[in-house]
């Protein structure tokens, strides 16, 4: 398992303002680092944008899931359990080599079939196994019978030359023993704060974004702050060596956008506008396409501790070292290997670049200079969903190497 296991709490902002504080942080992460916005490439990014296809894979946000769901609960507690673990990106190829697929599919295998295996029924969240009390009794043995992946992997024999024995361990085992972790971690924390299931948990803050009148803006300060606080399973966060502090909150946002988009007119809640209010959603791949876009500056001179990360922005994006020509269609190559400093440091600089996409989206429509017009809608969050899905949906973009940090964050 990654030694982040046993490191301190993840950090938390100071203030109430957790938005700005993620803005604000990354912005000053890449700033210190000098790890900026390249303003030409970005223009040349967002002039190559066919708005047909942009619009089309903006909206591709893998939430259509063959279930049925007895309540709205049901739906929202399997939401927010599937945001909860929707960070394995770096064990990506790993994946690949174990079950043909990519992570988040893997994860939406494993939450489907914990749902429909449930030994019992139960009439609010589904699924007994979705319940609080049914994931804290979770098994490893039972993940991995769901996620159908092996704990063991072979190396020869210490002794006997030519054979090879199968041992427990590998890649695999540190997946599995993460989603145990941070299920069971979550289950306990609802426990003590006497609610049967996430869902139940994340209803009663969207009961109270109504009942306390709060706008857009505030509504997702409240519920990040609310469950970053509840949940340290759910920071995405970490203090770079000689830099600073780095707020993410990468599955939050994605839960926060997935409820808007499904539950965006109930009455009952509000779920705050996510297109208004959220930056993009950052974890591997985002980082890893703005990379071969050449979205980013860096300096002459690399900070310590950095050199694997600026090497790997300098020489391998779409004008240098890796050009669409070389990429091989499918393949499933790992990227660079980053250290946690360096993780943080690419992501913080990718969502500050998100922000800055957008502003020079805005500046380019406003030219007079036809076909231009529709970059003037463009958001933080949509353009994450166009850089995660072109990643996926453009067979030479799938085959980019990603970048590779084996954690769940926490």
């Amino acid at each position: 398992m990654s030694s982040t296991a046993s490191a301190p709490s993840p950090p938390l902002p100071s203030t109430s303002g957790y938005i700005s504080a993620v803005r604000s942080s990354c912005l000053s992460a890449s700033t210190h680092l000098s790890l900026t916005p390249n303003l030409p490439a970005i223009d040349a990014f967002l002039l190559s944008l066919s708005p047909l296809t942009f619009r089309r894979l903006a909206t591709q946000h893998g939430l259509t899931f063959p279930l049925r769901f007895p309540t709205p609960i049901a739906e929202i507690n399997f939401l927010s359990i599937l945001a909860l673990l929707n960070s394995f990106s770096g064990y990506r190829t790993a994946f690949h080599r174990a079950t043909g697929s990519g992570a988040y599919q893997n994860v939406v295998r494993f939450m489907i079939g914990l749902y429909i295996s449930s030994d019992a029924e139960d009439r609010v969240v589904g699924a007994a196994s979705l319940t609080a009390k049914g994931l804290r009794g979770l098994t490893e043995a039972k993940v991995v019978e769901l996620m159908g992946v092996s704990v063991h992997e072979e190396r020869e024999h210490e002794t006997l030359k030519g054979v090879t024995v199968g041992v427990r361990g590998g890649e695999m085992l540190d997946v599995v023993q993460m989603i145990l972790k941070a299920l069971q971690g979550v289950a306990g924390k609802l426990q003590e704060l006497g609610h049967d299931s996430l869902g139940s948990y994340v209803v009663g803050l969207l009961e109270a974004t109504r009942k306390q009148g709060l706008d857009d803006d505030r509504a997702t300060d409240f519920l990040t702050q609310r469950l970053a606080d509840a949940f340290v399973e759910f920071r995405d966060t970490h203090s770079i060596t000689g830099v600073g502090e780095v707020f993410l909150f990468k599955r939050i946002f994605f839960l926060l956008h997935s409820l808007r988009l499904r539950f965006g007119e109930k009455q009952d809640w509000y779920v705050p506008d996510t297109k208004r209010t959220l930056p993009m959603f950052v974890d591997n791949v985002l980082p890893t396409m703005c990379v071969w876009f050449n979205m980013f500056s860096v300096p002459e001179e690399t900070p310590k501790g950095m050199e694997t990360l600026y090497e790997w922005v300098r020489t391998k994006h779409c004008n240098a070292d890796l050009p669409r020509e070389k990429l091989t269609a499918g393949g499933k190559d790992a990227g660079p290997e980053l250290s946690q400093d360096e993780t943080y440091a690419i992501r913080a600089a990718t969502l500050n670049v998100g922000r800055v996409v957008v502003e020079r989206a805005k500046v380019l429509a406003k030219e007079e200079k036809e076909g231009r017009e529709w970059l003037a809608e463009l958001n933080e969050v949509d353009l994450d969903g166009y850089l995660w899905s072109v990643a996926k949906d453009d067979e030479a973009l799938r085959s980019v190497p990603r970048l590779v940090f084996r954690s769940i964050h926490f």
